[in-house]
Formats: structure tokens, sequence, C-alpha cells
């Protein structure tokens, strides 16, 4: 009789909202992170505008896919390969969703840089500071952050005296 209260007492996983919501954003950590490395030795202009995206807390790993597709169509990209690699990263994230949410959850980002940041602290702890891949087929972070900064100075409204 107390087991039964007990189990009614607290939600289970699944019809928990918080944790619907760190299963979200753990899911759609997982994918950019295997997106990240299954596209690292490939080179397009559709990295680089992929570099710049940017999502909500709420977006999901399949919504987030679709807009990786859109940029790759847009750029003309031969989307054999690119659908291969977003299948491998959706299939990636389902597989380690279980064992891994809070980790992912933890490492949930809004925005591309900041998963390519989280990229490089992965492979420092992997390989270690001196050891780390040479980046391939996307920008370095800080090089991503350098130029939005230039950008914006650009696009800011001059003052009186300039």
């Amino acid at each position: 009789m107390e087991q039964q209260m007990t189990s009614v007492e607290t939600p289970s996983p699944a019809t928990n909202p918080l944790y619907e919501q760190a299963s979200t954003r753990a899911r759609r950590t997982a994918f950019v992170a295997r997106f990240i490395v299954l596209r690292e030795s490939k080179r397009t202009r559709a990295h680089r505008a992929i570099e710049l995206l940017s999502w909500t807390d709420q977006t999901t790993a399949d919504e987030l896919a679709e807009q990786l597709r859109q940029v790759f169509r847009d750029n003309g990209d031969n989307m054999v390969p690119v659908e291969r690699d977003i299948r491998r990263a959706l299939a990636h994230s389902s597989r380690s969703l279980n064992y891994f949410v809070k980790e992912y959850n933890t490492r949930a980002t809004l925005c591309f840089i900041e998963a390519l940041f989280d990229y490089e602290r992965s492979n420092t702890l992997l390989f270690g500071a001196d050891e780390q891949p040479k980046p391939g087929g996307w920008r370095l972070p800080k090089e991503l952050l350098r130029d939005q900064a230039k950008a914006a100075l650009k696009k800011a409204p001059k003052g009186k005296d300039g």
C-alpha cells in the first residue's frame, strides 16, 4: 500500500514537464555535438551560415535538423552526405539520451557558436590542451565572435562626431 502511494506521488520522468524540457535540451545538445563531429572534416559554405544559427530553448533536435537541412539546400549542397550525417546525429542523440540526460542538459546551448565552444572543451578533456585535433570544417568560435563584434560595429549608428 505504501509502495503504491510513493509511485503515485513521484511523477515519472515521462510525465514530468521539467524532465521533458531537460530531455529536449539534452537531445538537441547531443545532436549538435555529434553533427559537429560528423561534419568536422567537410568544408562547405553552408557551414558558414550554420555557425551563425541560434535557436530557442524549446527547439527540438528534429526542428534544428530541419533548419540545418534547409541551409544546405539553400547552399546547393549534395544532400546525400548531409542527410546521412543528420540521420546519424539524430540517431546518436536518441541512443545517448537515456544515459546522458543530465550531462547534455547542463551543456545545452542556444547557438552554434556556444556549441563550438563546448566542442573545444570536450576536445581538451579528451586530448589535453596540446593535442587537440586541428580545426577543419568549422571556424574557431573565438574567430566567429570576433567577426560578429566587427559586424555589429559596422551596423551601429554613427554618433555626431563620427
